[in-house]
């Protein structure tokens, strides 16, 4: 949707992430996968490993771009073959007949989902780990300061601040410990094969499985072809942090409304072409909207669950949608998330005087 947008890229969209979830990025990684199965491979003695020398040598250098897969994508409904007969071209005549040998288009296309999640997931712990810094910033400057509570829209006890400002940060803590916990989960290889069996390897299958994995940095795995419960975790993950955000943006959005004028979302943005007088908080309008956009996402990627029988590739097409744009949703969630809180301008004596007005019935 907004993934190669470019008048939106910066406030709905995010470069760093569209870079990691680009298709270079995805072809960079299905020859990842090819050169790492053909090492392992070379050490079970399935393949000569003067095939898996001149594999990885070629596959370092070759360049395919997105144009060069576009007409095999349509014609076979994924990249892989395209990008396997580009490859090929490459390679001698004994080598060419042992590249991607037992492994099936799911097996490349999968693990390298896997390797772009990974590097968007470092990425979004850096954000994550800045944002919070600033959170507890803000907190100890102005935690301490009185300021109105609302439940339901209408004003309820004085708090502080802080009470606020924690029911942004502890939630985003706990997403830390989540993804610690399911990153286990997430980072496995894929490969089964045809049918998920790893039956051309014969009784070798799982050790190889395990060296491919150890070639890339991954945990190995059972071949989980129709098992996208991992996939779903973390989108689900993606979806909850977004929401995270777009509360913060939500009460910001009524902080700063003129009347209560409690705080000011970022005093260089926000301008208005009639109305010079201004200072609309558009980021915490974006933290809502992309909130939920990642939630419809969610919907739609628990839908690939209903993964029928062995491969189901229109379950598997949602994913290819909704995962890499969940992933730029988030980053654009977080980019903004950090210059408010880094940013925001907290008008304290406007905060201890709607207390007072509450507390005088003024």
């Amino acid at each position: 949707m907004m993934r190669s947008s470019s008048i939106f890229s910066k406030y709905l969209g995010d470069e760093a992430m569209l870079s990691i979830v680009s298709d270079d990025a995805l072809i960079r990684r299905m020859l990842q996968f090819e050169m790492a199965l053909a090492t392992a491979q070379a050490k079970f003695d399935m393949i000569p490993k003067e095939a898996a020398k001149e594999i990885n040598q070629e596959l370092k250098q070759i360049k395919i771009s997105p144009e060069d897969l576009a007409e095999g994508t349509l014609k076979n409904g994924v990249p892989v073959l395209s990008l396997l007969s580009i490859a090929r071209e490459r390679l001698s005549s004994v080598s060419k007949t042992h590249l991607h040998f037992g492994a099936t288009s799911q097996d490349v296309m999968d693990t390298a989902q896997v390797l772009i999640i990974r590097d968007a997931v470092a990425l979004i712990e850096e954000r994550l780990q800045v944002l919070v810094q600033h959170l507890q910033q803000l907190i100890d400057e102005h935690g301490a300061v009185p300021c109105m509570s609302r439940t339901r829209g209408q004003l309820a006890i004085p708090v502080t601040f802080g009470v606020k400002i924690n029911a942004w940060l502890l939630p985003l803590q706990r997403q830390v410990e989540r993804l610690n916990e399911i990153k286990k989960r997430i980072f496995v290889v894929q490969l089964g094969g045809a049918a998920g069996t790893l039956s051309d390897y014969d009784n070798k299958g799982n050790l190889l499985m395990e060296a491919v994995a150890h070639e890339l940095g991954l945990q190995s795995s059972p071949p989980w072809h129709t098992q996208r419960d991992n996939f779903c975790e973390f989108t689900n993950w993606l979806a909850m942090l977004t929401g995270i955000s777009g509360k913060m943006g939500a009460d910001i959005l009524v902080m700063a409304q003129s009347e209560i004028n409690e705080v000011v979302e970022n005093t260089d943005g926000g301008k208005s072409s009639a109305m010079p007088h201004k200072n609309n908080p558009v980021l915490s309008e974006a933290l809502v909207a992309l909130a939920t956009i990642n939630a419809n996402l969610q919907s739609q990627q628990l839908q690939s669950l209903v993964h029928v029988n062995e491969r189901d590739a229109t379950a598997w097409i949602l994913e290819w949608d909704a995962i890499p744009q969940m992933i730029i949703n988030t980053g654009a969630a977080l980019n903004h998330a950090i210059t408010i809180a880094a940013n925001m301008k907290v008008n304290t004596a406007n905060m201890k005087k709607n207390v007072e007005r509450f507390l005088y019935k003024e």
